[in-house]
């Protein structure tokens, strides 16, 4: 009898249990209103996702399927207020990270992914005429480990007049450059819906295979700035070899080429130059805007799918609209720490700032929510005595959502201004001072000769 009742007790708390679960489940997501934008080289996958009204919980499970970790390059969670989110992952398995959000009281959350290289090419090689097949796969609804009982996922395509050539019809509705699916039935927990759409888009993908930039800070009045990249265009690759007139200036051939790259540089840049491996670069223009100076740069030659290329900018800046002090040895310099570029990714970015030689006490403030890691190191140059320290600022998977200022904080003596000046007076005095020595001192051999016989 007392057996009987154990079994009954277990029964009854497991039933209570799974109704539980179930409940938490069915109850949690109200509603999912998914974004998906295929404009851009970044892909961005947006959830609204509005919560049980009397939900009591402070935090909420988030899951991203391992099919996607790979080219998820940043995940973060926001506010119906645009107020961050605290997100931190806190397990995974096979099939999925695991990550907790805190609520805050919040019923209604966005979480945002940036996705790099999710796109396929189908075929991933293509003829000099033919044109680029990219290939998106995802699901139609968020994946998620609560039931969701609406869900309304919106595909915005590269432009209007995108050709689709087979995409997931089911529950679909085309509106111009929007694919919009209405799923109205319940969603069970970790279940998914798939996404295929296969169209032609013949926008190039570019990347930085790495990009540097270094800034040569002065308080003589100037500030160098140099920037290195390798661009490579990793869209579908050429097959067989180039020729002018199959390409026709990308008119008929060529047209998923890359032609021009546009930048934006610091308003008060003056000096600017453009160079490649071979030399200076005359195609490009620039001109100074309202707020910015607008740069626009033609390689050399078209890059295709597969081929790649190297080039240097390089400009000056104006020490006294990015450096401060308070007059008591305490300087602070405010540097633009991203790319002059926009939707255009670098694997891995390196910026190094060059600060004066005696420089000490140094700072660095970075307000970017990504892992970076910094290092020092010593630069010598002419007439350095003891080196001027650099700061070195690494980061991977470099975006224009880390476009920021960085701000550097150190001591300076005034006086160490001097040191280069007073180092080449005396430097020319001295040589000054050899060749009057030289140009007065009688070394002749033959006035020797002329004295021997006159004593002889």
């Amino acid at each position: 009898m007392k057996f009987f009742s154990l079994i009954l007790i277990i029964i009854f708390i497991s039933y209570i249990t799974i109704v539980n679960t179930d409940d938490l489940a069915v109850d949690i997501i109200n509603e999912v209103k998914r974004t998906i934008n295929l404009k851009n080289s970044i892909i961005t996958i947006e959830n609204k996702i509005t919560l049980k009204k009397n939900l009591n919980d402070d935090t909420f499970r988030y899951i991203v399927s391992k099919n996607n970790t790979m080219s998820l390059i940043r995940i973060t969670a926001w506010s119906n207020k645009d107020k961050k989110l605290e997100m931190q992952k806190t397990s995974d398995d096979d099939k999925y990270n695991y990550y907790e959000i805190l609520l805050q009281e919040n019923k209604e959350i966005t979480v945002k992914e940036d996705y790099f290289e999710k796109l396929l090419f189908k075929p991933k090689n293509i003829y000099i005429k033919e044109d680029q097949l990219e290939l998106f796969i995802d699901t139609v609804n968020l994946i998620s480990p609560y039931s969701v009982k609406s869900t309304t996922t919106t595909v915005i395509l590269p432009s209007e007049k995108t050709e689709l050539i087979k995409y997931t019809k089911l529950n679909s509705n085309q509106s111009g450059e929007k694919l919009i699916y209405a799923l109205s039935e319940k969603i069970p927990p970790f279940s998914s819906k798939k996404l295929y759409i296969h169209y032609k888009n013949n926008k190039p993908l570019m990347v930085f295979n790495y990009a540097t930039k270094t800034f040569q800070v002065s308080h003589w009045g100037n500030i160098a700035v140099t920037e290195e990249y390798q661009i490579e265009n990793i869209g579908a690759k050429l097959i067989g070899e180039f020729g002018r007139i199959d390409y026709d200036d990308g008119r008929t051939g060529g047209k998923n080429a890359f032609k021009q790259l546009h930048a934006k540089l610091p308003l008060r840049a003056w000096g600017l130059w453009y160079r490649d491996e071979i030399g200076n670069v005359s195609t490009s223009n620039a001109r100074r805007d309202m707020n910015d100076v607008d740069l626009l740069l033609t390689p050399r030659f078209p890059i295709l799918g597969g081929w790649k290329s190297n080039y240097d900018i390089g400009y000056n800046l104006p020490t006294k609209f990015h450096v401060k002090t308070n007059n008591k040895g305490n300087y602070m310099v405010n540097l633009t720490f991203g790319m002059p570029f926009k939707n255009i990714l670098a694997r891995n970015y390196t910026v190094k700032i060059i600060l004066p030689e005696s420089a000490d006490n140094i700072k660095v403030n970075l307000p970017i929510d990504a892992e970076y890691h910094i290092d020092y190191d010593k630069e010598f140059g002419c007439l350095d005595l003891f080196g001027r320290k650099s700061i070195i600022i690494q980061l991977n998977n470099m975006y224009e959502v880390y476009n920021t200022n960085i701000f550097i904080n150190y001591d300076y003596k005034w006086t160490m201004l001097f040191v280069k000046p007073i180092i080449l007076i005396i430097y020319f005095l001295i040589i000054f001072t050899v060749l009057i020595i030289s140009s007065r001192a009688n070394i002749s051999l033959a006035r020797k000769d002329e004295i021997k016989l006159k004593r002889e």
